[in-house]
């Protein structure tokens, strides 16, 4: 489940490759996520579990498909060849996902050990509440009908998005040098409504400002008022990593099971279709949550196919792992806290936005990751921090201070802390002085000029 070395996974793209990308978010799902949760207490199958949990018989995989665009086929098979290396053309719906319709209909059934997402609605989740009862304390929850009131509900069809978008090209993959994929929109929805996959093409699409024509994506759509702060902002904008995607899941798509980078928690929007996500508490070990000694040599384990055997064989080498399921549907917004382990798998075909964020409820994890394992771009954090946010740049010293930390301009030359990530010495120092480089929204009650926020 590893996306590309694009700093953040919130989203994190496909297959077996090697484990580059940090959040190791599959394909089969890259943010952070793309990635994440309806009244899903009436929704009970006996014995469901226990059958999935057996490895299933594949049936015949489907035809192939028969597109609407003269193009689409030649486009799709270049983009398959580039995201796959590992796999023919022709073996991409192998395992027959497309003719099992049991695997996206399938119910989520609660117990002691499966536990719901807890869920608010919109009218319920003031920011003060959430903060209070959610976000402060590292818990997962979805907002129902958080973002029913978008423009983008309306303006984020399929119909109206290949109006607009039609001959532009959109990132769907990355190819075994990191270098990105990209389908124009009409070829992609066309191999969208056609597709017989068994684990999707995926649109994630993170330089949305880089095309004027693509920005206007950003007028449809605002940060929900629950997550008033984006500390990260205060990095100048040549220095921040990836944090927003934009995506379009086809079903049987999605993220394979990941903790989005640098301890930054996300929220994610859906606008069009249906999500089913797992998460696992941040204490669970990565070799339960990711349950690579579960699968067979003849299987894969992209997001379908984890949530066809692989999950419900957890539960039962597992017993006494909490794991927390869910649906997260049209207008849903979900909150993933920074250290939750989560995957998501597209049910129907989806549209959604997500972003991944540091702010008063987990700055402390933020800055302390980013201190370790991204130090040339800490170091830059902190000198903006002391230029623009004297509170913040206090307490990241404080928390030094604290844990004995000192920072790169500290140390000797040539010392490297013990535990730091390779890619912590090879990130670019380029980055302006000028206080206009960094966007300030998200940095209310750091400025000087503003009232105090939740914990500065």
């Amino acid at each position: 489940q590893a996306v590309h070395l694009e700093f953040w996974g919130a989203l994190a793209v496909r297959g077996p490759r090697s484990p580059s990308h940090t959040p190791a978010v599959r394909r089969s799902g890259g943010g952070w996520r793309a990635g994440l949760c309806g009244s899903e207490a009436a929704m009970t199958a006996p014995d469901a579990g226990a059958a999935a949990a057996e490895k299933p018989a594949s049936p015949p995989s489907a035809a192939p498909a028969a597109y609407a665009h003269r193009r689409t086929h030649a486009e799709v098979r270049r983009c398959k060849r580039l995201e796959r290396t590992d796999l023919k053309t022709s073996e991409w719906g192998k395992f027959g996902y497309a003719s099992r319709s049991d695997i996206l209909e399938r119910p989520i059934e609660y117990d002691a050990q499966t536990l719901p997402i807890l869920r608010v609605p919109k009218e319920k989740a003031t920011p003060q509440w959430f903060y209070e009862h959610v976000a402060s304390r590292n818990l997962p929850a979805i907002i129902e009908g958080g973002c029913a009131h978008w423009e983008a509900m309306h303006r984020w069809n399929f119909e109206t998005l290949e109006d607009r978008f039609r001959h532009l090209y959109f990132k769907v993959g990355e190819d075994d040098k990191g270098k990105k994929i990209k389908m124009k929109m009409k070829y992609f929805l066309d191999y969208m409504r056609h597709q017989t996959d068994d684990n999707p093409l995926y649109l994630f699409e993170t330089e949305i400002q880089d095309n004027a024509h693509v920005r206007t994506l950003l007028q449809d759509y605002e940060v929900p008022d629950l997550f008033p702060d984006d500390w990260l902002n205060l990095m100048n904008r040549d220095a921040r990593p990836p944090h927003r995607w934009w995506c379009i899941g086809p079903k049987r798509s999605g993220t394979t099971v990941h903790v989005d980078p640098l301890g930054t928690s996300a929220w994610n929007a859906v606008t069009h279709g249906t999500k089913r996500w797992v998460l696992f508490e941040p204490a669970t070990p990565k070799k339960v949550a990711k349950a690579k000694s579960l699968k067979e040599k003849s299987e894969d384990d992209e997001a379908v196919m984890y949530f066809d055997f692989l999950l419900p064989r957890i539960k039962k080498t597992y017993p006494e792992v909490r794991v927390y399921e869910g649906l997260q549907k049209a207008g849903d917004i979900i909150f993933v806290p920074g250290g939750w382990w989560h995957g998501v798998l597209n049910t129907e075909d989806c549209v959604a936005v997500t972003q991944n964020y540091c702010g008063p409820d987990n700055f402390e994890t933020v800055w302390k990751s980013v201190r370790r394992d991204r130090e040339k771009i800490a170091h830059l954090w902190l000198r903006n921090m002391r230029k623009f946010a004297p509170p913040l740049h206090r307490r990241a010293l404080d928390l030094n201070r604290v844990d004995g930390f000192r920072m790169r301009h500290e140390r000797s030359k040539g010392e490297r802390l013990p535990d730091a990530s390779s890619s912590s010495s090879e990130s670019s120092d380029s980055s302006s002085d000028e206080a206009v480089d960094f966007n300030a929204d998200g940095l209310r009650g750091l400025m000087p000029s503003e009232q105090p926020s939740h914990m500065v």
